[in-house]
């Protein structure tokens, strides 16, 4: 399995070209088993983007049938999506996990569970974290 890194753009928003990566796996049923129970779960980095920008799982599964050209033209067509948003969610995203951040209360708790087998000590964000892990595989 490859996916785009957390921090890889499409239309300059970070973590939008591997969300809808995953959502092409998921639907050609290429997406590891494991990624795709997590798919826009509730406590994960997909739902704060989905939030962030008012998108359901839907609309991007929708949008991932077409190509990255259209999906661009797609995601600035949105009323929630401007330069200006894109750049609040890209600072969020990259400290994600980070104290003042969303998910830093998970954050410690995914270290010791679903990433116990990495070397987290001096990690400080969720997208270290995913890249440390899939490094590992």
């Amino acid at each position: 399995m490859k996916l785009p890194a957390p921090q890889d753009t499409l239309a300059n928003c970070v973590w939008l070209p591997r969300l809808l990566a995953k959502a092409r796996q998921l639907k050609d049923g290429s997406l590891p088993p494991d990624y795709a129970a997590r798919f826009c779960h509730p406590t994960g980095v997909d739902a704060q983007f989905l939030a962030f920008f008012q998108l359901t799982p839907e609309a991007v599964q929708a949008a991932a049938a077409c190509s990255d050209a259209d999906v661009t033209a797609w995601f600035a067509w949105l009323p929630t999506v401007n330069p200006a948003r894109i750049a609040e969610w890209n600072h969020i995203a990259i400290n994600l996990g980070r104290p003042g951040f969303p998910l830093a209360e998970r954050f410690p708790i995914a270290k010791t569970t679903t990433y116990k087998h990495i070397d987290s000590a001096g990690m400080e964000t969720v997208f270290e974290l995913i890249e440390a892990d899939e490094r590992a595989e």
